[in-house]
């Protein structure tokens, strides 16, 4: 980091993915999420798959969060989650496939849900590795 850049900060609506690359996407502990609120040394955050309707909260550790996926040192990091997306520009949503937020006409497939619509390219891969839908 620059002398120039500003300091990291945690922000609502970021989305984060786990910094390890291997991680089962079952397990609620390695899942991709959008921070809802920030309060303290503690996030709040949202996973749209989570939960038993649509999308689950939990609370995560600020220090766990990390501006990207490689240490100071330039190693990879094994822990915590990367900065991914966001926040949103005005208008923008969340496709709950690849978690980055996009304009409307960036999307194949949209949902009345917050992280429930499908981009293009998302859709293209799930039709390519799956069939036409």
């Amino acid at each position: 980091m620059s002398a120039d850049a500003p300091p990291f900060e945690v922000l609502p609506q970021q989305t984060y993915v786990p910094c390890k690359t291997d991680y089962l996407w079952g397990e609620t502990r390695h899942k991709p999420f959008v921070v809802w609120s920030v309060e303290g040394d503690k996030v709040k955050v949202w996973d749209p798959s989570g939960g038993q309707r649509l999308g689950g909260f939990r609370w995560i550790a600020i220090r766990n969060l990390h501006e990207s996926g490689t240490t100071k040192a330039g190693k990879e990091r094994r822990t915590g989650w990367r900065l991914h997306s966001g926040p949103p520009a005005k208008g923008q949503e969340l496709c709950g496939s690849c978690f980055r937020w996009l304009d409307r006409d960036e999307f194949n497939k949209t949902a009345w849900t917050l992280g429930h619509s499908t981009c293009k390219p998302c859709m293209a891969e799930i039709e390519e590795r799956y069939g036409k839908l």
